[in-house]
């Protein structure tokens, strides 16, 4: 596989210019869907730590960047949708969200909040001892005995340690963010559920999605900010 993809072939989510170099990194296989994830040597780029790849390379080798608070020392590594990265030297913490054109962006993140993550759970499997364990979005699996915990709803873990703190269904009331669709990137509060789609309500607008592209982020407001 080629190391290097042609700029105008990149995934939308990706904010860069098209039109100037011709090439850009290609991130390694890893945690998260290519269309919300990007390289973090793109990522260190855009927000202006570096403005190579070899500059990101020695950054990456001199000094601690962390994602979700694990040392990281590939150039391609692929960083998405919640996950947090710490640039050490800096003090600065920063938090991945898309925003409503479907573009992935950075947000800072506050010191109390630099060790939390939103992961939505993809799967749960019974095991020994009657816990479970919970398959989520970003692809790490979680042993818990809170069997009330069901595929689609959302828990609040702190990183690298992976303790879960909250626990956030998707039903009425709950807050999501949408990570798909027309209206990927918009929030709104959860009215009704019916099937495979629900309704919600965002600047007092009645909308429709998609069950599968709402991901929660709260019960009635944000748990951690992602703005």
């Amino acid at each position: 596989m080629k190391s290097h993809l042609k700029r105008l072939v990149t995934p939308k989510s990706w904010t860069l210019l098209k039109k100037q170099e011709k090439f850009v990194v290609r991130p390694r296989p890893g945690a998260h869907p290519a269309k919300i994830s990007m390289p973090v040597a793109l990522l260190l780029k855009t927000l202006g730590y570096a403005s190579t790849t070899s500059e990101v390379k020695k950054i990456l080798n001199t000094k601690e960047v962390l994602v979700d608070g694990r040392r990281i020392k590939e150039h391609k590594f692929p960083v998405g949708l919640m996950d947090v990265v710490a640039i050490k030297d800096t003090n600065d913490a920063l938090r991945i969200v898309i925003d409503t054109k479907g573009r992935l962006k950075a947000v800072p993140v506050e010191k109390d909040e630099a060790n939390l993550k939103l992961c939505r759970v993809k799967k749960k499997t019974a095991v020994n001892n009657g816990k479970i364990q919970l398959n989520l979005s970003d692809n790490r699996n979680i042993l818990s005995d809170k069997t009330s915990i069901k595929a689609g709803d959302t828990v609040l873990i702190t990183v690298p340690f992976q303790e879960i703190k909250e626990h956030f269904p998707l039903e009425k009331g709950a807050m999501i963010y949408l990570v798909g669709g027309k209206n990927m990137g918009h929030r709104g509060i959860v009215e009704s559920i019916e099937g495979g789609k629900l309704i919600y309500t965002e600047s007092k607008k009645t909308h429709e999605s998609l069950k599968k592209y709402a991901f929660v982020v709260g019960k009635g407001k944000e748990a951690i900010k992602l703005e």
